[in-house]
């Protein structure tokens, strides 16, 4: 009986050092109002830029942030959501709207998962600066 309890022992002390060891990696916070849904791998990627492109089926974004490139999302939210708090359809963005986009990428597919209309002045909890 003390082999048993001795092997239960060691399984529970090798639970709590990998729920310690993986805590950290689970504690990022997902973007604002997203319900406490997480991506796959449990991180975001962000983009603040400027629409060039939408459409039903995808959005094409050039993004300002470290190299400047265009990044085209296949999978987008319905809406998007403005600075005072209203949503408004994401394929209304006309070309050159500031943005900051959540978004993952999973075998070279980027999905958008909150796009927030951004001020470019740097106001707000979405702004930025050019």
């Amino acid at each position: 009986m003390t082999f048993l309890f001795a092997l239960l022992r060691r399984t529970l002390a090798a639970a709590a050092l990998a729920t310690l060891v993986a805590a950290p990696a689970l504690a990022q916070t997902p973007p604002p109002d997203d319900n406490g849904v997480l991506p796959a791998g449990g991180k975001f990627k962000e983009c603040h830029g400027y629409v060039r492109h939408v459409s039903d089926l995808n959005m094409k974004v050039h993004c300002i942030d470290g190299n400047a490139s265009d990044q085209s999302f296949l999978y987008l939210p319905r809406y998007t959501n403005l600075r005072d708090g209203k949503s408004v359809q994401t394929t209304n963005l006309r070309p050159d709207t500031p943005v900051h986009v959540f978004y993952t990428q999973s075998l070279g597919v980027k999905k958008a998962y909150k796009i927030f209309v951004a001020d470019p002045n740097g106001h707000g909890l979405y702004g930025f600066r050019s």
